[in-house]
């Protein structure tokens, strides 16, 4: 059985979108994949052959084309929706709030979005962002840039310029310091982090940036290594080939199909966000200190050595900033991180003990039930 697959591979979240659609074709065994370019010319009979498409439809032209061969089409773009055909997206407000709850945990009191005018992901993203901050008492400015020409902004092609830098960097300028910027995708994210580093604004000091796609190479290149949410392109593109085959085996007689939400995986924190907004900057040495030490058992002597104050002083001091001991918050950010891990499934207690800092397993259940009330597993 030929499948059309029709997405881009010049991105991160195209070659992982293509490895989730490829892994449940390994298993149909009679799926036999042929990989189309959306970059060249889509030549007449190029879906012949085939009996059915997963596509990211990124307009109407190519939404009419595809409804014209008559083969089940899954949307892995939906930045509409089309009638007849079935869609797998990423969930949006769930990234949206990822954001927000992020910068919040590093005790950001400024927030700013910039994302695409008038483009559905963005502004389900932007909208999730600003409704939780906003619920916290906290204003949230946004710059949505217009609409590009061409896929490179939604699809991560390259870094070149995007439309409307100058008043992006107008923008920024004058946004207050320290500030934390959610971007829509990975491009956005790099050219903020480009835009900051013109300006002299310090990443992530004066301005934390997080973006979305987990895009490495884009990330890893950024003047300063770029956080960004992992949407899970792979789940995305396994749960589209799931539905088309089921599709391929009983036609659905409904033409308005639900489209089904994947959701991401997680934040992969990089340099731009690990800065925590508090003062004074050994506290937010601290702080950081402990995110990057999870794995490792953590005490309050340890913070007291890498702050170089005394106990006193750090005890204090966590009690005016945070409400708490040290120990308290240590726990708290391990069993928060524990719990994150549970909930994304497919991984032992025993492994999620070991990636907190926990020699015995035995232990970790003790301080996890105390934490939330509940054993690992069990609500």
């Amino acid at each position: 059985m030929k499948i059309a697959l029709f997405t881009e591979c010049s991105s991160e979240y195209g070659r992982r979108l293509v490895d989730g659609v490829a892994s449940y074709a390994q298993k149909a065994h009679d799926w036999r994949l042929v990989w189309i370019n959306p970059a060249a010319k889509l030549v007449r009979g190029a879906f012949d052959g085939c009996s059915g498409i997963i596509a990211r439809v990124a307009n109407d032209v190519l939404a009419r084309r595809l409804a014209r061969t008559g083969l089940p089409v899954v949307d892995v773009f939906c930045q509409r929706e089309y009638a007849g055909f079935f869609g797998v997206n990423s969930d949006h407000e769930t990234i949206g709030r990822l954001a927000a709850e992020h910068f919040l945990s590093k005790r950001h009191t400024a927030f700013a979005f910039v994302g695409f005018r008038n483009v559905s992901f963005s502004m389900k993203r932007r909208r999730a962002f600003t409704e939780l901050l906003e619920r916290q008492g906290h204003a949230v400015e946004v710059m949505e840039m217009p609409l590009v020409r061409d896929q490179r902004a939604f699809f991560n092609m390259d870094a070149r310029p995007i439309s409307g830098e100058r008043v992006l960097q107008q923008w920024l300028g004058k946004l207050p310091r320290p500030v934390a910027v959610f971007a829509a995708n990975d491009l956005l994210a790099v050219t903020v982090s480009r835009l900051a580093k013109d300006a002299d604004v310090s990443v992530p000091e004066e301005m934390a940036i997080l973006g979305v796609d987990d895009d490495r190479l884009l990330c890893a290149c950024a003047e300063t290594p770029i956080s960004s949410i992992d949407p899970n392109a792979f789940g995305i593109g396994f749960s589209a080939a799931r539905i088309l085959a089921a599709v391929l085996k009983v036609p659905p007689s409904q033409k308005a199909h639900p489209i089904h939400h994947v959701a991401p995986s997680g934040i992969v924190e990089r340099t731009s966000t690990e800065r925590h907004a508090v003062k004074p900057q050994w506290m937010a040495d601290v702080l950081g200190y402990i995110d990057s030490s999870l794995d490792k058992p953590l005490s309050t002597a340890d913070l007291v050595a890498r702050a170089g104050r005394s106990h006193v002083t750090v005890s204090k001091m966590f009690d005016e900033l945070l409400g708490m001991s040290p120990v308290r918050y240590i726990t708290s950010v391990k069993m928060n991180a524990a719990r994150k891990m549970l909930d994304n499934g497919n991984i032992l207690v025993k492994e999620v003990a070991s990636q907190t800092g926990y020699t015995s397993v035995a232990r970790f259940c003790t301080v996890y039930r105390a934490f939330w009330g509940h054993s690992p597993r069990f609500r």
